[in-house]
């Protein structure tokens, strides 16, 4: 299906707005200096309607997060955007507003999760290495860290409000990684008394890992009952399977995660462990499962069918949008333009950070070809056949390997 369309980009302004309400009470409108327009933004968010609070709370947290990183401009935020947050019976974007929080908790983090993270946070952790533990980043994200723990009672009450709200709670929480008895019973609560199905399957998502952090047992069948005719129960059944349980993994778990790669991808930020993809979020538990004891050559056979799941159903489903530009016209995947990452993108990062580890790619001399097993190279040419874009190739040190295998396709 294809749709055809010309309309232009619309921006939001903010000029004009009139300083006042707890941004410019709190004195943090001195404290950013007239030069940035961080102050006018917190202005926005609390004082602005609904829309215009959630595209000036977009607005600051794309400034303050850039590249990877964390202004140290980032610092002083938390305490006002807590603030706004809190106040009762006002319309601001409350889930906008959590979902930047988790976003800066993302890129600050010195250490990857082994679950639950996007593409961005693992390669943003590596990149930086050794530095990042004492940078602006890192001490944004202490702070951040201390602040978001301090005042957990203000902001965790949260999850009991409207379903995008209430998920994106769950998702800093989550990123938090705090083993706090209060987290788990929060968590607790809202997987099995959460008023929406997908609240409770975020729940039950963060309540699986935090149970691992913990040592403790965690049953997902509890909550989820017997098997469902649906596919998205079952794959989230796999997903916290995967996480709770140290013994080796039965065919149908694997069958499952190679199902859920294929499923299509969900409301924005209504799903915020994989930005919205399903996909995604079965490749992380992949890489989780897969992270010890499994040779490559089966790793590799689990993405190369992946891969073959996710590319044919991406196909299927996608719609191509066709933009005018003078005279000649340019199509895209209007997924890809949605969300920036599609499930074929996804799958593919998930099978290079799975086959290709931080500094694990087959050294060669200048001039020589590197060696790959069979079923790694399917899977990346695989990939270069249906364009599948993979962006964080040279973090993950493999843009050599690909121009290698690229030359054999062309």
């Amino acid at each position: 299906m294809e749709i055809k369309t010309t309309a232009p980009i619309i921006g939001v302004a903010y000029g004009g707005v009139e300083k006042m309400g707890m941004a410019n009470e709190a004195g943090w409108i001195q404290a950013f200096g007239s030069e940035d327009n961080m102050p006018e933004l917190l202005c926005v968010i609390e004082n602005g309607s609904k829309e215009q609070s959630a595209e000036a709370a977009q607005a600051l947290f794309e400034q303050i997060c850039r590249d990877n990183d964390v202004d140290e401009a980032a610092f002083p935020l938390i305490d006002p955007l807590l603030d706004i947050l809190t106040i009762r019976h006002k319309s601001v974007a409350k889930a906008t507003i959590l979902n930047g929080i988790a976003q800066v908790l993302r890129c600050a983090m010195s250490n990857p999760l082994p679950f639950g993270v996007t593409p961005l946070c693992y390669c943003s952790s590596h990149s930086h290495g050794v530095e990042e533990e004492t940078g602006a980043a890192a001490a944004v994200a202490r702070h951040w860290h201390n602040t978001l723990r301090g005042r957990y009672a203000e902001w965790s009450v949260l999850v009991e409000e409207e379903e995008l709200t209430a998920i994106q709670v769950v998702y800093v929480l989550h990123l938090l990684q705090w083993d706090d008895p209060q987290v788990e019973n929060k968590l607790l609560r809202a997987a099995f008394y959460g008023e929406t199905s997908r609240l409770r399957l975020n729940a039950l998502i963060a309540l699986a890992d935090h149970r691992r952090r913990s040592g403790k047992p965690f049953n997902p069948s509890i909550a989820f009952g017997q098997h469902r005719d649906d596919d998205l129960y079952e794959t989230v059944r796999a997903v916290c399977a995967v996480l709770t349980t140290s013994e080796a993994q039965s065919l149908q778990v694997t069958a499952k995660l190679l199902q859920g790669c294929a499923l299509p991808r969900l409301d924005r930020i209504q799903f915020p462990w994989a930005d919205g993809a399903i996909s995604s979020l079965c490749a992380q538990a992949a890489c989780y499962l897969f992270q010890d004891g499994t040779s490559i050559e089966e790793r590799a056979v689990f993405w190369l069918e992946a891969l073959e799941k996710c590319i044919h159903a991406h196909q299927l489903r996608s719609r191509k949008v066709i933009w005018e530009i003078g005279e000649s016209t340019v199509q895209w995947d209007e997924e890809l333009l949605q969300w920036n990452w599609n499930g074929p993108m996804l799958v593919a990062d998930g099978m290079l950070l799975s086959l290709f580890p931080v500094n694990g790619v087959p050294v060669a001399e200048k001039g020589e070809e590197i060696s790959l097993p069979s079923n790694v190279s399917r899977a990346i040419k695989l990939c270069l056949q249906h364009q599948v874009e993979m962006p964080n190739a040279e973090r993950y040190g493999v843009s050599r390997v690909i121009r290698q295998l690229y030359r054999f396709i062309t």
